[in-house]
């Protein structure tokens, strides 16, 4: 209940923040924001893990009001399912969360079909991701400088299964792909799929700390100007002073 109630304060210093600046407080519904666009198809990607901070909104309506827009929850102490979200805590303390959501990804953000509380009891013990079974939905080509990235990064996935890492310019994906050393349509193995996890890790853990979410770009922007400038294979030989300095 104490550990509720905490998150249930936070949830509502979200929903406060967001109307004092002009921001939808509850979650984004994915069904609404695609009524307003061209879809092409669905591509099931079948067991995913989902950086818990690229988990947007939900897929219907349905449970939306329930939570802030940061995943917390908004109803009291006394209902049903205040008390579903304590006993799933609960679980989470004593076992783990092990069963995989359903969810949608739509141009890189996921949006739960089932397992919203799961969501929300994660996000409030400080996890970094979710196993779950993706469906994934293509926007229909256009114009549009997002929609165009977003299929450089398709292309790129379908090299490196990472969806952890974003850019906000056309032709990073495939700069990246040159700057850890691989071809064009080089797959890359398991090794070095946790090569490139720890070292952006280290690097994005750096950056947040050195006040990097203060700049409009994203992570994944500085990453790549970073290993550009130093080096890949020098950037994962750097000492934790080394990276922080530089």
């Amino acid at each position: 209940m104490e550990a509720y109630s905490k998150a249930r304060k936070l949830a509502q210093k979200a929903y406060r923040t967001a109307l004092m600046k002009g921001n939808y407080p509850y979650l984004q519904v994915l069904d609404e924001i695609l009524s307003f666009t061209k879809t092409a198809s669905e591509v099931s990607l079948g067991l995913v893990e989902i950086p818990l901070e690229l988990i947007a909104g939900t897929k219907t309506a349905g449970r939306t009001t329930a939570f802030s827009n940061n995943f917390l929850p908004l109803l009291p102490e006394t209902s049903e399912f205040a008390s579903k979200w304590i006993a799933l805590y609960r679980a989470h303390l004593d076992e783990g969360i092990r069963d995989p959501i359903t969810a949608c990804e739509f141009m890189n953000r996921f949006y739960v079909i089932e397992g919203n509380k799961r969501v929300s009891v994660l996000k409030y013990s400080g996890a970094v991701s979710i196993t779950g079974r993706v469906t994934r939905i293509l926007p229909e080509r256009s114009d549009s400088k997002e929609v165009r990235v977003y299929y450089e990064f398709l292309d790129f996935y379908r090299c490196a299964p990472i969806n952890y890492i974003w850019f906000t310019q056309e032709g990073s994906f495939a700069k990246l792909q040159e700057a850890v050393g691989k071809g064009p349509e080089e797959e890359w193995t398991k090794d070095e799929l946790l090569k490139f996890s720890s070292i952006y890790s280290r690097f994005s853990g750096e950056y947040e700390t050195q006040g990097g979410s203060k700049l409009r770009i994203t992570t994944g922007d500085a990453f790549l100007a970073f290993i550009t400038l130093y080096g890949y294979e020098e950037t994962g030989q750097m000492t934790t002073k080394e990276l922080k300095e530089l």
